[in-house]
C-alpha cells in the first residue's frame, strides 16, 4: 500500500496549489497558524512546518505588520542557489570548524529557525589554515543524528556526509538563502571588526525525503573574507 504523506506536507501541497492557480495572489495574506489548526483540525507545529516548506520554496514570506504573505514571484529573488550539492559540501571540506560551544538548542532559537524537536547546537568559526575566521557558524544537528565532538574534530568532510554514511539517512534537499546584514556588537568583536560592520548571513537547510530539517547551518561571513561565485553558460534557443 502507498505511504500517506505527513500531514503538514499534504497542507503545504494544498496551499501551493492555491497560490499557483491564482486563488491566492501576491501579498495576499495567509490563514494565520492558529486559523490553520481550526480549520483543518492540526496541531499548531503541523501548520508551521507546512508553512516553512512554502517558505522556504520562496512562494511566501514573512513580513512585518502583515504576517505571512504570498510572495511576488516576478521580483528578483533574494534567495538563490549557488553551484549545486557538491559546491557546498567542498565548503565544509576546504575549511576547518573550531567549535566554542556544545549545547542544547534552546526553544526560542529553534523558533527562530523554523526547527522543531531536538536538535544539537554547535556555535564556533569557520578557517582556513592560520587565516582571520571567515565566519562565525552555528550548526543544528538533529539530536538522535549528531555525532560526538571528538568525531566532528577528526571529520575529514561535511557533518552531512557523515550522517549518510552512518545513521542511513540521506540528504534529499538542501535550500540555501542569502542576506545582507549588519553585524552586531557581539558578532563584531569575535570577528575583530566595528559594529555594523556588513557581512553576509548564510542558512542552509538539509532535507531527508521526508522533507524533515536534519541540519542547518547559519553563518555570518563578514564582507571581504569570503564570496561566492557562479557560472551562467548561456543557451542560445
Amino acid at each position: 500500500m502507498p505511504q500517506t504523506k505527513p500531514r503538514y506536507r499534504q497542507l503545504a501541497e494544498r496551499f501551493r496549489k492555491e497560490i499557483l492557480s491564482g486563488k491566492y495572489n501576491p501579498g495576499d495574506a495567509l490563514p494565520t497558524e492558529m486559523d490553520i489548526c481550526e480549520r483543518f483540525k492540526v496541531s499548531r507545529h503541523t501548520a508551521r512546518d507546512a508553512l516553512r516548506i512554502l517558505t522556504d520554496d520562496g512562494l511566501i514570506e514573512r513580513r512585518r505588520g502583515a504576517g505571512t504573505v504570498v510572495a511576488d514571484r516576478g521580483a528578483p529573488a533574494f534567495a538563490q542557489p549557488i553551484g549545486d550539492f557538491e559546491t557546498i559540501l567542498q565548503y565544509a571540506r576546504n575549511s576547518h570548524f573550531d567549535i566554542t560551544v556544545e549545547q542544547k538548542a534552546d526553544e526560542e532559537t529553534l523558533d527562530r529557525l523554523g526547527l522543531t524537536g531536538d536538535y544539537v547546537q554547535l556555535i564556533g568559526f569557520r578557517r582556513v589554515e592560520d587565516q582571520p575566521p571567515q565566519a562565525i557558524t552555528a550548526v543544528y544537528i538533529r539530536a538522535d543524528l549528531a555525532p560526538d565532538l571528538e568525531t566532528i574534530s577528526g571529520l575529514p568532510g561535511s557533518i552531512s556526509e557523515w550522517i549518510e554514511e552512518n545513521k542511513d539517512v540521506a540528504v534529499e534537499r538542501v535550500v540555501q538563502r542569502m542576506e545582507a546584514v549588519g553585524l552586531d556588537k557581539s558578532q563584531a568583536e569575535r570577528l575583530g571588526v566595528t559594529t555594523g560592520f556588513p557581512a553576509l548571513r548564510t542558512v542552509r537547510r538539509y532535507r531527508d525525503a521526508g522533507g524533515a530539517i536534519i541540519l542547518l547551518s547559519e553563518s555570518l561571513h563578514p564582507a571581504g573574507r569570503f564570496a561566492y561565485e557562479m557560472r551562467l553558460d548561456r543557451t542560445k534557443v
